[in-house]
């Protein structure tokens, strides 16, 4: 069972592994990101997270997928953790669906609206937020679980409109 599906650019570090791994009772963990998982340095590092009761699983998006239908009914509790938004995007478009997207950590410093210290994001951000919600997911935005979650408000257009 997917207990949590997290968008956070920095993919695996302490906030979820001290933090959401024990809050969820997690035992599995898939990092969703072609770029990680072409990266032998970097996926081995974060296979290495991997502890008693915890398996941790470096994927590309489709192999993430095909991992997550393959897991399904089988009692676990996974956390997947993609690096974009159109990472779960994609996952959700590919027959993954969740009801629940939180989002720990997006950095668009440049060209983007600060929703928190921690999400920052652009209009490419705003729109796959905005596909997803339309889907009835819930957008879920904070980085630790015992933390209050941020009220996503779409940005308004230069109509003063959400975006489509």
């Amino acid at each position: 069972m997917v207990m949590l599906v997290r968008v956070d650019d920095r993919l695996l570090h302490g906030q979820i592994i001290c933090s959401w791994v024990p809050y969820l009772k997690a035992d599995s963990l898939i990092v969703c990101s072609d770029e990680a998982a072409s990266d032998k340095l970097l996926a081995g590092i974060m296979s290495e997270c991997a502890s008693d009761g915890l398996s941790v699983y470096v994927d590309r998006v489709d192999d993430a997928v095909r991992r997550m239908r393959q897991a399904q009914g089988n009692g676990g509790r996974t956390i997947l953790v993609v690096g974009a938004l159109k990472d779960a995007v994609r996952v959700y478009d590919a027959g993954v669906v969740f009801s629940s997207l939180n989002i720990g950590n997006v950095h668009h410093e440049e060209n983007g609206r600060r929703i928190t210290q921690s999400v920052i994001i652009d209009d490419e951000d705003e729109a796959m937020i905005q596909r997803l919600a339309d889907r009835g997911v819930k957008i879920d935005i904070r980085d630790v679980p015992t933390r209050q979650a941020v009220e996503y408000s779409p940005a308004p257009d230069a109509k003063g409109q959400g975006l489509p």
